[in-house]
């Protein structure tokens, strides 16, 4: 399954390669033994998954596409599940399509980086542990080519150093862009648009805090992420996920 909101107890959680840090911001590992036959949800997120599903029989490959809206991938019991977490506007060209077009969409592949799946399958099972199975995947994922760097990147770097959501005028203005080129810019990297962007990124940030705070006030929550009140960072919830940050509490 892609990488779910809540982390999954009985997955292994790996840090991405030195090669890889600037492009992937984690691994996965849940093994056959522990794997479960489920639905996952997945929320929005303006990453892009790499999932292998491993068998006897085989090995599937599925590429993930940024969400704007929540989604449910099948696990199965007795499959490893290896799935690699790339940052945001880092999609790897794996598929001939752009983010934009896979965004709420997810592509089959028929190879990675130019390797069969019945080879990297009988690589990865023969690997023996997690660590080994992350060696075997680095050289493929860093031949991938990877976007060059644009207006994107210095957005996001800008982001990263404020509190609180810039409004993508203010963001153009900062950054001496145009709002055009900076849409764009979001487009082509992200699939969706600077305000899309820092919606979905806010409402990661309350879930986490969710999570993590189990007895801090709503309103709290809502004040320190940077919503305007309990009332709007509600609506941003069901907006983006269906649901109440209440529902996602209790589950949690």
């Amino acid at each position: 399954m892609p990488a779910t909101t809540p982390p999954l107890p009985w997955s292994q959680w790996m840090p991405a390669p030195a090669s890889l840090v600037d492009r992937v911001e984690f691994l996965l590992w849940v093994p056959p033994e522990v794997s479960v036959t489920h639905e996952h949800e997945v929320v929005p997120d303006a990453n892009v998954d790499l999932l292998l599903e491993l068998s006897g029989e085989r090995c599937r490959a599925v590429l993930y596409g940024p969400l704007t809206r929540t989604i449910h991938v099948a696990s199965q019991a007795g499959r490893g599940y290896l799935v690699a977490h790339f940052r945001p506007g880092a999609m790897p060209r794996l598929v001939d399509a752009s983010p934009s077009e896979l965004v709420n969409e997810s592509v089959e592949l028929r190879e990675v980086a130019g390797l069969s799946l019945d080879e990297l399958g009988e690589r990865l099972l023969a690997a023996g542990s997690p660590q080994r199975m992350r060696e075997e995947l680095t050289p493929l994922l860093t031949r991938a080519p990877y976007p060059p760097g644009d207006s994107f990147d210095r957005a996001l770097r800008h982001l990263l150093t404020r509190p609180e959501p810039l409004r993508p005028s203010a963001l153009a203005e900062a950054l001496h862009l145009s709002t055009r080129t900076l849409q764009r810019a979001f487009k082509d990297r992200v699939g969706f648009s600077p305000r899309t962007y820092t919606r979905i990124t806010r409402l990661q940030e309350a879930l986490t805090a969710l999570r993590e705070h189990p007895t801090r006030s709503l309103s709290e929550v809502a004040h320190r992420i940077g919503y305007a009140d309990h009332a709007h960072m509600t609506r941003e919830f069901r907006e983006l996920t269906g649901r109440t940050p209440s529902d996602y509490r209790r589950a949690a």
